[in-house]
């Protein structure tokens, strides 16, 4: 009878025709329901929800040997220490600091936690035998705990910590310092920012928000208003455009004067506007008008805090934010706790933008007049150069991050007159902020970057930001006049062309396809740092010879903030720079202050130059730039560079002069003349313009197995942070024979800001222009008060 039913089934005959058994009710699993969690009795609860439901109830009412169980499991859980050498937490909290109950406790992390398995064997043990304990000074009863749960919420927890560090013999922290912690918990204390500025909040103050995709002209109408006011301030996220923005007004006879980390130019005490990066907004001066350019970099992780200083303190009855459409959840939740009226204008880009159906497939020849090539290394943006113009007999303009503000307007000149031989541009993400390029084509060689130690896709934000700078071209022989390097404020002829985008390479085309029709997530949280003030009283805090990045890496820890509406910006290069200096003696904490805010890049001779510098501050020794000895200022005996590395000298040596000047406006006594380094800068300038125009070398694709294009290939992440033009900085340009370009170490756009401290991963940034025909009103308004009656 065991025969079986060939075809339909493998069980015995009998077993296929019987009647299905079901299992019991208490044995079938619970249909999951969404968004909710279910318990089908105390045990299988997590401690804490069982921790709240006991501390609920009323008086008097016993606590079962389940719950018991839990809630004490779950508080041994939170003290367990970790496997840490020495160990350095023991909550696992966030609002506690670990390393002040290990502070000296000479003990191995396996002895450690060789103790507390015990003491969690005598918790267990003594919860349920009332009165017993396997530990002579120490006890543990269902009636402490009973009463620890009645205490506080988390006072089972400190009354186990407590417990515990007595039975490895570490005395409990005295009242000093109790006090102590509490006065560092105080000094780090950044909850509230809003309160930081008194003064501002004395002010009337109206919030524009302009946004909208790249040239949508929002910009545009930001800076006509701030000519029309009788007085104000423009702050943008470079230099570069702070001169943009400072040149066009003293052209169009608006006086303007010029504040940039490492420069400084009064035209007249009479002029009522300034042109500022966003680190330089004066938060003590009244004015009537101030621009935030590039307002989503209020989000960035490095740099987050300069926007959100000026945002918070500027004192301006107007303030007009200009960016990207994920910003307004952000600026809405800080206009409503602020307490301001808020005003949001909507605009659309005035040209199409389109996305080509094929890549080139790799076909110099399909290049045209008024193409752009991106792509993110210095040294594939010279083998492109140099393979167009062998290939095409092309003429291409360069634009990378490492190269000066000046060399790089000077570029863009280049390639946006018609008339000229200058039909290509190759660059680097640097074209996405701070210039107006007559782009027609906007062709990605690559959608994959080295972050320092991996391939990644670039992220949709810097690709969009990117992409829209296509769509101004100009022929020449046209009647409208061809567009400069620094037309920020003035609008484009009417009817503006179709921008287009695609790919060299065929393999990188979904990978861009799919992140021009992705929408990226809005911003959550605004960046802030602690002031210089909050800084100099938490350091007041500690003995006098403490260094100072000891007091960082304290403050680090103990920073608090509002985690719905604020971020804690990143500290790491300034515990690096403080780090570096901590051997020097004699420095102030303001001093130390300024060096870690200094534009120190990752390039050596920048870095060994700042050292040498510090060291003449705290020596009152001679601190003229010819005295630095750290300055390669041979390189400048050079009249014709022509290598690789003569241009990597070049850059170093004007970046460590940017430093220079940047240190000279806060210590003029020690850093002088400063006219001698000003000098020096515009050479550096000259050589580089010279060498990009000497250097060449030869184009190495990246090659890749199939698990790493699977890999980098996927889709950008739509959230992530933008990085801005990591153009490598230790590349070999003659190393011909190499094939993949290896760990590279990357720089950043916003280096050459001289207010941050080697900026990371910027959001995009653009500069938009308007066409005459663009209608007086945007296309949509919105306005909103949230200002509180008085």
């Amino acid at each position: 009878m065991a025969v079986r039913l060939r075809g339909l089934t493998g069980r015995c005959i009998f077993c296929a025709f019987s009647a299905t058994r079901s299992l019991p009710l208490f044995q079938q699993r619970l249909p999951r329901t969404v968004n909710s969690v279910r318990f089908r009795t105390s045990k299988s609860k997590p401690g804490a929800r069982v921790l709240s439901e006991i501390r609920q109830r009323p008086p008097g009412k016993s606590i079962s040997v389940f719950e018991l169980n839990a809630v004490v499991s779950a508080a041994l859980e939170k003290i367990k220490p970790p496997l840490l050498d020495p160990p350095h937490q023991l909550y696992n909290d966030d609002d506690t600091d670990p390393s002040e109950y290990y502070h000296g406790l000479g003990k191995s992390p396996a002895e450690i936690h060789r103790k507390f398995r015990k003491f969690a064997s005598a918790v267990a043990v003594g919860a349920r035998e009332s009165g017993f304990s396997d530990h002579g000074t120490f006890l543990v009863t269902k009636a402490d705990i009973e009463a620890a749960i009645d205490e506080s919420p988390h006072g089972l927890r400190d009354y186990l910590m407590r417990k515990f560090l007595d039975y490895i013999g570490v005395s409990p922290r005295s009242v000093e310092q109790e006090a102590r912690v509490t006065n560092l918990k105080k000094a780090a204390d950044l909850r509230f920012p809003q309160e930081w500025y008194p003064g501002t909040r004395q002010f009337q103050r109206t919030w524009y928000l302009h946004v909208g995709p790249t040239n949508s002209g929002k910009t545009y109408h930001a800076l006509k208003r701030l000519t029309e006011s009788g007085s104000g301030c423009y702050a943008g996220p470079l230099r570069l455009l702070a001169h943009e923005v400072f040149e066009r007004m003293n052209t169009q006879g608006t006086l303007c004067n010029l504040v940039t980390g490492d420069d400084r130019k009064m035209l007249s005490e009479l002029a009522q506007l300034t042109s500022c990066t966003v680190e330089m907004v004066d938060l003590n001066k009244p004015m009537e008008v101030c621009v935030l350019d590039e307002i989503q970099m209020i989000g960035d992780r490095d740099r987050g805090w300069a926007w959100t200083q000026a945002l918070l303190g500027v004192k301006a009855k107007e303030v007009h934010l200009c960016g990207e459409e994920r910003t307004v959840e952000l600026i809405q939740n800080l206009a409503a706790t602020m307490g301001e009226k808020l005003v949001i204008r909507h605009y659309q880009r005035l040209g199409p933008l389109e996305m080509m159906p094929k890549s080139l497939d790799g076909d110099l020849h399909k290049l045209e007049r008024g193409d752009c090539i991106v792509t993110f290394s210095r040294k594939t943006i010279f083998a492109i150069q140099r393979e167009i113009e062998a290939t095409t007999g092309k003429k291409c303009a360069v634009i990378y991050g490492s190269l000066p503000p000046e060399t790089r307007s000077l570029q863009a000149k280049l390639f946006n007159d018609p008339n000229n031989d200058y039909e290509i541009l190759v660059a680097s993400d640097a074209v996405g902020m701070g210039l107006n390029l007559s782009v027609k084509r906007m062709i990605f060689e690559t959608t994959v970057k080295w972050d320092g130690t991996n391939m990644i896709s670039v992220s949709i934000p810097a690709i969009k930001q990117i992409a829209g700078r296509a769509g101004r071209f100009r022929v020449a022989g046209a009647s409208t006049p061809s567009v400069s390097a620094t037309d920020i404020a003035v609008p484009l002829p009417a009817a503006p062309s179709i921008g287009y985008v695609t790919t060299l390479e065929r393999e990188h085309h979904s990978a861009l396809a799919y992140a021009m029709n992705a929408t990226p997530n809005p911003l959550k949280t605004a960046g802030i740092l602690p002031s210089t003030s909050h800084i100099e009283e938490f350091s007041a805090l500690f003995p006098p010879h403490t260094p100072f990045h000891e007091v960082l890496e304290h403050l680090k820890t103990h920073t608090a903030t509002t985690p719905s509406l604020f971020h804690i910006c990143s500290f790491n290069e300034h515990l690096k720079v403080a780090r570096a200096l901590s051997y020097i003696k004699g420095l102030s904490v303001a001093e130390r202050l300024q060096f870690c805010m200094a534009p120190i890049t990752s390039d050596f001779m920048v870095q060994d130059a700042a050292v040498e510098l510090a060291q003449r501050l705290a020596d009152n020794r001679d601190g003229s730039v010819l005295a630095i000895t750290a300055l390669d200022l041979d390189i400048l005996d050079i009249e014709n560079p022509t290598r690789s590395e003569e241009l990597r000298r070049l850059e170093g040596l004007h970046k460590a002069l940017l430093l220079y000047l940047w240190l000279s406006w806060r210590f003029p006594a020690t850093f002088a003349p400063r006219e001698t380094a000003q000098d020096l800068k515009v050479v550096c300038e000259g050589l580089i313009d010279l060498a990009l125009k000497n250097i060449k070398t030869s184009r190495k694709k990246l090659v890749m197995n199939e698990a790493e294009k699977a890999k980098i290939f996927a889709a950008p992440a739509v959230d992530a942070e933008i990085q801005l033009d990591e153009d490598d900085d230790d590349d070999d340009d003659e190393e011909e024979e190499e094939i993949y370009e290896g760990p590279e170490e990357e720089e950043d756009e916003g280096e050459e800001e001289g207010e941050s401290v080697v900026p990371r991963a910027p959001p995009e940034m653009e500069t938009d222009n308007v066409p005459e025909s663009v209608p007086k009103k945007p296309l949509q308004e919105s306005e909103t008060n949230t200002r509180e009656s008085p």
